[in-house]
């Protein structure tokens, strides 16, 4: 169940079996509930029979209601309709901790006004105030005693994003991580969401010296809930496609962005900081925004994926102007556009969307807050696109004489002769590999895709793939998909090779880790 306040309450009896279990409930327990909602976890608390004292807390006044009435003949359960994150009573509990456990499953994806924003901004300053999620996690480790434990279920991005880096840190520093748990948000009743995977987190608050000192491990592949429950058994006999990975705090804390990467040790290797990047060989930008899509955009036809709601372009109106200024001499002009992703890899098959370009469009978006006319430089200009957002697999595509939009990542070799490698790269699997494990989330942000690792062939393999490159691309023109697959199948093989032998052993200071099958 979930509420306007993105609080998702948790029915999933194989969930909270796992949680109550981590966190080892005893007699004498003070445990706090942050966002309680219906109270599952604390019904979950209440049948180990355990002698424990419950704070439940909730920000929306029909659940705390609903607590009350649930609990009022429990006084084992206090109810507080309060805002965890400014709470003054756990202010004054954050100075040296208070609770014994803390379980939970915190609200997130909820839209902060500018003034909370603010305030959030000041009180946990340094911190990515924008989701909940990562400040209730702060915000509960602060009460927790020293070698009290925690368990939350929240998203999984506070493990990759950048934005989460301070947050990374805090707990790599403070906290000794026992497990965390990685599974698709269907396998919670009511919830799913594209953006990313859930996670479960069980710590234990301790000192820095401990932190430091202390593996943990993150198991990914579980294919229903209930195999949740199968890692409380202490038995060896588990499914075989779980995959584990094992992480030694101090070694994440190396990184400067404290990262969290689940992949095998030799593409961590390539991955390394030793690596040249992407964004040394090329600019790496995000599009344009118009502030007001229906009103400046138009599409081809109906048949364009996506077109529902936006008129059709009138191809009297359509100009080839490349003018940053605008299509002189008309009163309303439109130019080719890129937007959303391609159907095949190399080249996109015809032009379906049209920006309005002339000159009093350009002063609209010039003047008007909404709308992005950012990294103008490569309005135009010759390079590669990709889709802002991921697909199992990248279909990279040559751009030339385009505005390209801000759902799609550009790419622009500083060296020209490089632009067909990089199409080919762009469209490897061994890139399709890194990207998702820089950022395993649904997006393919600019950011993370300067970091992808750079290799570059000798000038005659150089030599062969662009010829390639040209050949498929004509094919591709002239719809000979057969063949074109045929042929980008090779190209793919040299660039896996290419990363094969490019591979040398670099010594994994940063997040070295180590991984199994179960």
């Amino acid at each position: 169940m979930t509420d306007s306040l993105c609080s998702y309450y948790t029915n999933s009896q194989n969930i909270t079996a796992y949680m109550a279990a981590k966190l080892a409930v005893a007699d004498n327990d003070i445990i706090l509930e942050p966002s309680a909602g219906e109270g599952i976890f604390i019904d979950k608390v209440m049948e180990t029979g355990k002698r424990v004292q419950v704070d439940a807390l909730d920000i929306d006044s029909k659940a705390a209601a609903f607590l009350k009435k649930k609990y009022e003949n429990n006084g084992a359960v206090v109810v507080r309709k309060t805002d965890t994150l400014f709470d003054e009573q756990l202010d004054i509990y954050s100075s040296s901790g208070h609770y014994s456990k803390v379980i939970g499953n915190p609200p997130y994806g909820a839209w902060q006004d500018y003034e909370k924003r603010k305030a959030l901004k000041k009180k946990y300053a340094g911190q990515y105030v924008k989701e909940t999620y990562s400040l209730f996690l702060l915000r509960c480790l602060s009460v927790l005693k020293m070698h009290g434990r925690l368990s939350f279920i929240i998203p999984d991005t506070y493990l990759f994003l950048n934005m989460h880096a301070r947050l990374r840190e805090v707990l790599f520093r403070n906290a000794k991580i026992d497990e965390i748990l990685i599974f698709p948000s269907r396998f919670f009743p009511g919830v799913s969401f594209g953006y990313s995977n859930l996670s479960i987190i069980t710590l234990e608050r301790c000192g820095e010296k401990e932190a430091l000192n202390n593996a943990f491990k993150i198991i990914q592949g579980f294919k229903s809930s209930s195999e949740l429950t199968l890692l409380l058994q202490n038995s060896n006999k588990l499914p075989e496609h779980l995959r584990v990975f094992h992480f030694k705090q101090g070694d994440l804390l190396s990184d400067k962005l404290c990262r969290v990467r689940l992949a095998e040790t030799k593409t961590l290797t390539i991955l390394s900081d030793n690596a040249k990047k992407l964004g040394d060989a090329a600019d790496v930008v995000t599009g344009f925004y118009t502030g007001d899509n229906l009103h400046f955009i138009k599409a081809a036809d109906k048949k364009v994926k996506g077109s529902k709601n936006y008129e059709i372009v009138d191809p009297g109106q359509v100009s080839h102007c490349t003018s940053l200024y605008g299509i002189p001499d008309v009163k309303e002009g439109y130019v080719p556009y890129i937007k959303s992703a391609s159907a095949r890899r190399y080249v996109r098959q015809r032009d379906e969307w049209f920006v309005r370009w002339d000159k009093g469009a350009i002063d609209f978006y010039h003047s008007n807050q909404k709308s992005r006319f950012q990294n103008s430089a490569f309005y135009f200009k010759t390079g590669i696109g990709i889709p802002m957002v991921k697909s199992s697999t990248i279909r990279a595509f040559l751009m030339e004489g385009h505005v390209f939009d801000q759902s799609i990542v550009g790419i622009f070799p500083k060296d020209r002769s490089m632009l067909y490698y990089l199409l080919a790269l762009m469209n490897s699997d061994v890139i399709n590999t890194f990207i998702h494990v820089i950022n395993p989330t649904a997006n393919n942000s600019a950011n993370y895709v300067k970091q992808l690792p750079y290799m570059e062939p000798d000038k005659k393999l150089l030599m062969k793939i662009n010829d390639k490159v040209r050949e498929v691309i004509s094919l591709e023109r002239s719809e000979a998909y057969d063949k074109a697959d045929s042929l980008h199948k090779e190209i793919n093989s040299i660039i896996g090779q290419i990363y094969e032998e490019g591979n040398t052993p670099v010594s994994l200071k940063r997040g070295s880790r180590s991984e199994e099958i179960l």
